[in-house]
């Protein structure tokens, strides 16, 4: 700022807890939105690892990388030197090194925006499929391995037994 806050508070008197009460609203509200932009995040991971994969197999080539971009990007920062294309043999892994090389600097919180985005644009049924199929992919991830091979047993005998 081109003032000292703390000068123009002193000089406000009264006016000064309503300045620091608006700001402190204004911090709320951005951590409001963080956490938002967090949890849509983390709702975009959910959907490439347990969703519906072959969405994502029959995108556009553009799109793919992108979006590979866009993940590395928020995950790793900028693309490392040696990781650029240009030694890829794969021509899709080429193609989407190349992509998160184009990426630059950009803050890992824009190129977290910019997947969500574009997961948006691309494939706008993602949402629904996370608040239709989540939560449960979340609760069977809570159990332990033997609890699923126990329930499945049980289920699979009280099959037989109405049959």
């Amino acid at each position: 700022m081109g003032f000292d806050i703390l000068q123009v508070l002193g000089k406000m008197g009264e006016g000064k807890r309503r300045i620091i009460k608006v700001e402190g609203i204004s911090q709320a509200r951005a951590n409001n939105v963080k956490a938002r932009e967090e949890e849509e995040w983390g709702t975009a991971m959910l959907f490439l690892a347990k969703g519906p994969s072959a969405t994502l197999q029959f995108l556009p080539e553009k799109s793919k990388a992108l979006l590979y971009a866009y993940k590395a990007q928020a995950l790793d920062g900028p693309c490392p030197s040696g990781q650029d294309g240009s030694l890829a043999i794969d021509h899709a892994l080429r193609v989407k090194q190349e992509a998160w090389k184009a990426l630059g600097d950009m803050p890992r919180a824009q190129a977290k925006r910019e997947f969500i985005d574009l997961l948006t644009e691309v494939l706008p049924e993602w949402k629904n499929w996370y608040n239709s199929y989540a939560a449960k992919v979340q609760k069977e991830e809570n159990v332990d391995e033997s609890a699923k091979i126990l329930r499945e047993f049980f289920q699979r005998n009280a099959l037989r037994a109405n049959l």
